[in-house]
């Protein structure tokens, strides 16, 4: 009996002693975090903290990835651009290689496609005996070079690792090829789920890492006329992402072809807002043009303007301030160089005009202006101001997203755009439906996950 008190005693004493411990602050527990020396590798100095970029040298690119005239890709993360075949991806891969070379980073060139061109890097003035370019398609084995490259390497001695992936389509798993020596004839459908534990590695090492995809036909009647394969973990994991639409002849005044130029678009930006598209020139005789694409937005800014048809004027450069006549006169043949760009570049006004049509940094978050609770409880003053809406014209808009080829589209009264009537999309399904074939798909919506088959 003695030793049953005895025991319900030190329950109570415990109990007592549990009551009175104290809560901690929290205050003191971030304090006690920041003090775990095994944690304390993973923490982030947000005073030390900062961002840098490498620089694609072509501005209006620049622009795409990182919202800023000296932007471009965002050091420590995944940047990927999506096109079609010859429209410069491996150009513009090469441009970023070659900013990450001169700034002293150790760089890997990953070669899923075997076509290199190690004469342009040559070009470029990068030593081949100082990177390293590795070969392979081999899922597994792209797994293990990312492991070895970052293998006891500290977080900072990843970031400053550059890897350029040319390109994200070829990869294959090893099974695909064991199915290939088996003469089997059934189909894949498990690459993205590879492909997207992939893409988590990559993210998980830290690396400074730019990778070229393609894309591919998308099947829907509306929306982009064009979507990226090669699962969706690249996609969430990518800090930014430039999508190229479409491609024109750029041609001189006999009409002979110069050159293409791009247009590419916002498909994800964290550092730029999506959407937005703008323009790239790829000449034939020297590749990527650094000057081109942002003709329009210098008009608009009111840094340039056309005194006469055909000629161009810099407001700031090209006319006297005392008399305001034009002393000098840029036909467009002559605009796409230094001369002409450098000083808008410098430009504040040009620069501010530029990186608040693109970026985020004089956007002000409504969260941390207006608190709904506050509202609620009267703790601020009830306002009228409303918020920004649509554009009135939202044809105009409509048009300048999708094209000329759309100006016969209307608003339905569901709000949505409409091209066709319903009898032609009818019409249309119904001739689908007579070609007999049919798309299969699991997982991702993706052209590595779908198969084609009779019916």
């Amino acid at each position: 009996m003695a030793k049953k008190k005895k025991a319900m005693d030190i329950g109570a004493a415990s109990d007592v002693k549990t009551k009175e411990k104290k809560c901690l602050t929290s205050e003191e527990i971030i304090n006690a975090l920041k003090k775990d020396k095994e944690l304390n590798k993973l923490v982030i100095d947000p005073e030390t903290m900062k961002y840098e970029w490498l620089n694609t040298n072509v501005i209006s690119l620049n622009l795409v990835f990182g919202g800023k005239i000296r932007g471009g890709i965002k050091k420590g993360a995944i940047t990927s651009i999506a096109a079609d075949s010859q429209l410069g991806k491996s150009l513009i891969g090469y441009n970023v290689l070659q900013s990450a070379y001169r700034s002293g980073m150790a760089c890997v060139v990953i070669d899923t496609e075997h076509a290199i061109n190690l004469d342009i890097l040559k070009q470029l003035g990068i030593d081949l005996s100082k990177i390293v370019i590795y070969q392979t398609s081999k899922i597994n084995e792209l797994k293990q070079i990312f492991a070895r490259i970052n293998h006891g390497k500290s977080r900072e001695e990843s970031l400053n690792t550059f890897v350029l992936m040319d390109s994200w389509g070829p990869i294959v798993e090893v099974q695909v090829l064991e199915k290939a020596e088996e003469a089997s004839s059934s189909v894949n459908m498990s690459a993205p789920k590879f492909k997207n534990e992939l893409a988590n590695i990559i993210n998980a090492c830290g690396n400074t890492t730019f990778i070229i995809n393609h894309v591919y036909a998308s099947l829907e009647m509306y929306g982009e006329k064009v979507k990226i394969p090669g699962g969706k973990r690249l996609f969430f994991n990518s800090d930014s992402i430039g999508l190229c639409s479409s491609a024109a002849k750029y041609k001189d005044a006999q009409d002979n072809i110069l050159g293409k130029v791009v247009t590419v678009g916002v498909k994800k930006g964290r550092g730029a807002k999506e959407f937005l598209k703008t323009q790239y020139l790829i000449r034939l005789d020297g590749g990527l043009d650094p000057f081109f694409g942002l003709l329009d937005d210098a008009i608009d800014s009111g840094c340039v303007f056309k005194p006469q048809n055909g000629y161009y004027a810099r407001t700031d450069y090209d006319v006297d301030k005392s008399t305001g006549e034009v002393t000098k006169m840029w036909k467009e043949s002559e605009l796409y160089c230094a001369a002409f760009w450098v000083p808008l570049y410098r430009d504040q006004k040009f620069v501010d005009f530029m990186e608040d049509r693109f970026s985020f940094v004089n956007a002000k978050l409504i969260s941390s202006q207006v608190n709904v609770m506050d509202l609620i409880d009267g703790a601020i003053e009830i306002t009228d101001e409303s918020l920004p809406t649509m554009a009135a014209d939202e044809e105009e808009q409509f048009r300048r997203e999708y094209g000329d080829e759309n100006e016969d589209a209307e608003l339905d009264g569901t709000g949505i755009f409409q091209k066709y009537s319903a009898e032609e999309i009818a019409e249309a399904e119904a001739a689908r439906k007579n070609e007999k074939k049919v798309y299969l798909s699991e997982g991702d919506d993706d052209e590595d996950n779908q198969d084609m088959v009779e019916v």
